[in-house]
């Protein structure tokens, strides 16, 4: 019996998407994200002695949301408008349509050639003038 999973296959697609640096911020972006079932990492960046020394109300942080790359374009739209956030840089934002099936990528293909349309024969009408 062999497995499904093979050992080179991964399935590791988190990728980093911004960088917070408020708690006020981090809340919003958690609630948002929570709202609309995208799920989430946060990873913590140590603060040296006098960043923690200088910021007196604890209110500072610095901390990385990582998601699934699929839901990049999702939670950008989501994270507009939250102040603190400083996002990725990913380039160009491409519209990412998986081709599932060989035949859905000729079919895309195939939609800027003409087809030529089809002529069917009526047959009632041959069958019609036999019987008379």
């Amino acid at each position: 019996m062999s497995s499904i999973i093979q050992n080179s296959q991964v399935f590791n697609n988190e990728v980093p998407f911004c960088r917070v640096y408020s708690v006020e911020s981090k809340k919003q972006l958690e609630e948002r994200f929570l709202a609309h079932r995208i799920s989430y990492f946060i990873e913590w960046q140590d603060r040296s002695f006098l960043q923690r020394l200088f910021d007196r109300s604890g209110s500072k942080i610095v901390c990385t949301f990582k998601i699934n790359k699929g839901e990049l374009a999702r939670a950008k739209a989501l994270a507009q408008g939250i102040e603190g956030i400083k996002f990725k840089d990913y380039g160009e934002e491409v519209k990412t349509e998986r081709i599932r099936k060989r035949s859905d990528s000729a079919f895309k293909d195939s939609e800027d050639m003409e087809m030529p349309s089809l002529k069917f024969e009526n047959s009632t009408d041959d069958y019609e003038e036999e019987k008379k």
